[in-house]
């Protein structure tokens, strides 16, 4: 399949616009997914944890789903892929989750994360072996897959007790009807599918015009492009004083990014981890794997201290986050 390119005859402003809007076609694209998603799964009686299980960490990862798809598989840059995952997991702890935090300290018990913790670091720790040799196979990328399967299906089994009722969950939602609903649904995929193209392409463009990795391109713009939708629902979480709801979004999200993006774009099509650069290739991104597992292991003293994540840890996770990106555009 060939994507007709626009990028080299709209210059910098153009693409840099078209980055901006792509970004905002990704959030509202995620949005409508998860309204409509989430609309149809009710009227069919599904229970209210298993949507916000999958529908809705599925419509808030799929912004990193497809533009990590369209890199993949049409743009031959698989290192946009890997960057955007690392860049948006790195993001979502060192920067929403800081930015929680600080607006208002996030009340967490820990044995309610713990689980959920040590999953997300030995899922990390598995990413980072399967790409010690270069790339991630689709063997690896189905285990990776199946992995999630299993994560929701534990975490199911887990709530079943404390689940909502149907008629209560009915009673307190506003239910579309089903044609909107249908529609939502396919117009929030069309968003998703029409912004990642066009955010990969220019992303692509920047890359190539000011000869910087591709990896690099994914760790910073892309990642932060997709992570709107964790950064919305945060930042209104935070503002609500609804603590939990803004640690469970975003080590939700990580996990998914992980297990359900790279997983299922690597079980399409194999991810190179390296990529060429002039005529040698990119060295192995060892410091970046390692910072994403950094970040996910802060948050085990963080929370178990006080069963809290205050302004102090918040500002720190912020100062990590923005060294992080310092290092790596000034190395």
């Amino acid at each position: 399949m060939t994507i007709p390119d626009y990028t080299t005859f709209i210059g910098l402003p153009g693409n840099i616009a078209v980055l901006l809007f792509s970004a905002y076609l990704l959030y509202l694209g995620a949005e409508w997914l998860v309204k409509g998603g989430s609309n149809l799964a009710m009227r069919y009686g599904v229970k209210p944890f298993v949507i916000g299980l999958t529908i809705v960490a599925y419509g808030t990862s799929m912004p990193e789903f497809v533009v990590s798809f369209f890199a993949n598989v049409f743009e031959q840059s698989s290192t946009i892929s890997l960057g955007n995952i690392i860049g948006s997991n790195i993001t979502n702890i060192g920067l929403i989750l800081g930015m929680s935090a600080l607006i208002f300290p996030i009340h967490i018990a820990f044995r309610n994360i713990r689980n959920q913790l040590f999953f997300l670091f030995g899922i990390s720790i598995l990413l980072y072996i399967f790409s010690l040799d270069g790339s991630i196979s689709r063997a690896e990328g189905g285990l990776l897959f199946l992995l999630l399967l299993g994560y929701l299906f534990a975490l199911y089994k887990m709530s079943e007790r404390t689940e909502a009722t149907f008629e209560e969950v009915e009673r307190g939602a506003r239910l579309y009807s089903f044609a909107k609903s249908l529609l939502l649904v396919l117009a929030g995929s069309a968003l998703l599918s029409l912004g990642a193209w066009s955010f990969v392409k220019s992303s692509v463009w920047v890359a190539e015009q000011f000869n910087i990795p591709k990896l690099y391109i994914g760790l910073s713009i892309v990642a932060l492009g997709t992570s709107l939708p964790e950064l919305a629902t945060s930042l209104v979480a935070a503002f609500r004083k609804q603590s939990e709801i803004s640690v469970g979004n975003i080590i939700g999200s990580n996990v998914f990014n992980i297990l359900f993006v790279l997983g299922g774009v690597g079980l399409i099509k194999p991810l190179s981890v390296l990529e060429p650069l002039g005529n040698a290739l990119t060295s192995f991104p060892h410091v970046q794997y390692l910072v994403m597992i950094v970040f996910g292991l802060v948050l085990f003293p963080m929370s178990y201290r006080s069963d809290k994540i205050g302004r102090t840890s918040g500002l720190i996770l912020l100062t990590g986050y923005f060294l992080f990106y310092w290092w790596l555009f000034n190395q």
